[in-house]
């Protein structure tokens, strides 16, 4: 059974798992991405953590596939969005390859990203949308999940996007906000990094947040935000509490991504507190079929798909 060095490399981050016989069976990442390429103008350090956990990994890989913004103009290799809607065989038809000497002889084979065109004028710019990586999670979260039905696939990071899919799995639109960028931007660079407390290892207060969530509706959310400095600095809260309330006042953002039909299912998925958060928020808005995926499936999902539209793409013979 062959060996794939899968790598998603996003804003921040840049992973690699190893999958064989259909699973994960190695994974590492660093703190590398988009976000250094646009900062120092090369993509020097992508590059170099993606040479690191090729060196670490310690296997010789049949092909390393490549998905995320390490596709865009601030990655490795930049590859045009397919226009939605885009399915299996549309994704798998546009990888690319590019050999890397300084990387590996395998040649790194480069998933598409797709796009969702807006309407003209600025009025119509709400309909257009961009996503690079997501289109792999959703070729891998979609056959295991079997839902049969339209859905909104709901995922949360850096960034945070909610993609309208079809039964065949096909992607038709998308929606994203910076909500992950813009909890670390007010945590780093406001009056309020000096009533929270860091992310890492807090211990979510779900009424908090909900209570967040909730002020964000009601005040609006600049107002919101500035309550988590009420909160500690008059109300005798603690930090770690205001940091709860702070998610949830930037979770309710993350409604209006979501089709007004409150009827289709929506999958959520991600690794941060936003989930847990939306999994209570989303409900209260009328969206009662909201499914959590975790665990193993949803942390294999971006290998597991970029094997299947690498798989797929060889069945077709754009790759060898």
């Amino acid at each position: 059974m062959s060996v794939y060095a899968v790598v998603d490399s996003g804003t921040t981050t840049t992973r690699l798992r190893l999958w064989r016989e259909g699973r994960v069976v190695w994974s590492g990442s660093r703190q590398a991405g988009a976000r250094d390429t646009a900062v120092d103008g090369h993509a020097g350090k992508v590059l170099a953590a993606l040479r690191s956990l090729l060196d670490e990994c310690g296997a010789s890989p049949a092909a390393i596939v490549c998905s995320g913004m390490i596709t865009s103009n601030l990655g490795l290799y930049e590859l045009p969005h397919l226009p939605a809607p885009a399915g299996l065989d549309d994704l798998a038809a546009g990888i690319r390859q590019k050999v890397f000497p300084e990387l590996s002889e395998v040649p790194l084979s480069f998933v598409p990203g797709v796009k969702t065109l807006p309407s003209p004028g600025l009025a119509g710019l709400a309909e257009g949308d961009v996503l690079r990586g997501e289109e792999a999670e959703v070729a891998g979260l979609h056959p295991e999940l079997a839902l049969g039905e339209d859905a909104v696939y709901m995922h949360t990071g850096s960034h945070h996007k909610a993609l309208d899919v079809d039964a065949q799995g096909r992607i038709l639109a998308s929606r994203t906000a910076i909500t992950g960028e813009l909890l670390a931007a007010v945590i780093g660079n406001t009056v309020l990094r000096s009533s929270v407390v860091p992310l890492d290892g807090l211990e979510l207060d779900m009424e908090a947040a909900l209570a967040g969530a909730s002020a964000a509706r009601e005040h609006g959310v600049g107002r919101a935000l500035f309550l988590v400095r009420v909160g500690e600095q008059l109300a005798g809260q603690d930090k770690a509490r205001m940091t709860s309330y702070l998610v949830g006042v930037l979770a309710a953002l993350d409604v209006h991504l979501l089709p007004s039909d409150t009827g289709a299912p929506v999958v959520l998925y991600g690794g941060d507190h936003f989930v847990r958060v939306l999994l209570q928020v989303l409900p209260a808005h009328g969206y009662e079929r909201v499914r959590l995926v975790e665990g193993q499936v949803a942390d294999e999902a971006a290998a597991r798909g970029a094997v299947r539209l690498y798989e797929r793409a060889r069945e077709l013979g754009v790759v060898a």
